[in-house]
């Protein structure tokens, strides 16, 4: 068998490289205008909002103030008032999000028959093409104190005391809205986002099925196999979702644009619906830039530790 010299394997690998990007650089035009949208999309308004929260901007005119915008959100009443509000709405959210669209997952995921399962799966999923405007529209009229069914109901079965106005009522509204699954897309009963369930099914159909044989040959029942192996094996699609529905939270504001505006008074009021009042109403488009920015600062804070606290096993032993 020949060898080739030494110099020959070097004046040879550049050339091979050299022909390899010849042939591949072409497929990398097709990534050119995904990556263009990208910048000025994404990226820009990002660097945009925190250029501007530097100033004193109303769309037109701008004055350097530093951090002056920062310093104001400190005194701001309105933004003091969201602050409960959006924790509430994220608790509910998170939960609503976390147990009942797994629960589902698990029953399909447990029935025997494969038509069943794709039956069930495909009824939970369906309402994905269903624009969530509607379904928040759907959930105010539920709501409307003279003509919602929900009081109508009450009424008739003799509870007409727990009847509210439901989203006029202080008390009670920032409740009423969390029970759509939170500030974000309204989901609504039985709070089974089809996304959701979806991620959870493709996690527990992953898990090894000689797992589970050996499991139910070991006498583990269902509880049991649920918490000591379905859970810890779908830990990569719970801690998904935990971030995804957290973020979500946190920067959504659709919801109550559309069912309150923030009131009564202050008492649904998010930090989403004050950046947009302030940008979009009172011209304030600095002041809202730096309320977005510290938004993103959370985001990134709550989703890095949430991705630290919640490995894998498999990645908690590399590290």
């Amino acid at each position: 068998m020949t060898t080739l010299p030494i110099a020959s394997i070097a004046e040879t690998t550049p050339m091979r490289a050299r022909a390899r990007i010849g042939k591949v650089w072409p497929v990398y035009l097709f990534i050119v205008p995904a990556f263009v949208l990208l910048c000025l999309f994404c990226y820009y308004p990002f660097f945009s909002a925190f250029y501007h929260s530097l100033f004193d901007w109303d769309g037109v005119n701008t004055r350097f103030v530093g951090l002056g915008n920062f310093q104001a959100m400190l005194g701001d009443e309105v933004l003091a008032a969201s602050l409960p509000n959006i924790a509430i709405l994220t608790a509910m959210g998170v939960f609503f999000a976390m147990t009942l669209p797994l629960l589902a997952a698990e029953i399909i995921f447990n029935l025997r028959s494969q038509i069943s399962q794709s039956v069930y799966r495909y009824l939970f999923t369906i309402p994905l093409v269903l624009p969530w405007v509607v379904t928040v529209l759907v959930w105010r009229f539920l709501y409307d104190p003279i003509d919602g069914p929900i009081n109508s109901i009450l009424n008739a079965i003799g509870l007409g005391q727990f009847a509210r106005a439901w989203l006029a009522d202080p008390t009670v509204a920032i409740y009423a809205i969390g029970m759509l699954g939170g500030g974000g897309t309204g989901v609504g009963f039985p709070f089974v986002a089809g996304l959701n369930l979806l991620i959870y099914l493709a996690g527990l159909n992953s898990i090894s099925r000689e797992v589970i044989d050996a499991s139910r040959l070991d006498g583990v029942n269902a509880l049991q196999r649920f918490f000591m192996i379905d859970l810890p094996l779908i830990r990569g699609q719970v801690r998904t979702i935990l971030v995804l529905t957290i973020i979500t939270q946190i920067q959504a504001f659709q919801t109550i644009i559309l069912l309150t505006r923030g009131g009564p008074g202050y008492s649904t009021m998010v930090p989403g619906m004050a950046m947009y009042q302030n940008a979009f109403e009172f011209g304030r488009m600095g002041y809202a830039s730096a309320i977005g920015v510290v938004l993103f600062v959370v985001m990134i804070i709550i989703t890095v530790v949430s991705l630290n606290r919640l490995r894998s096993p498999v990645e908690g032993d590399e590290s």
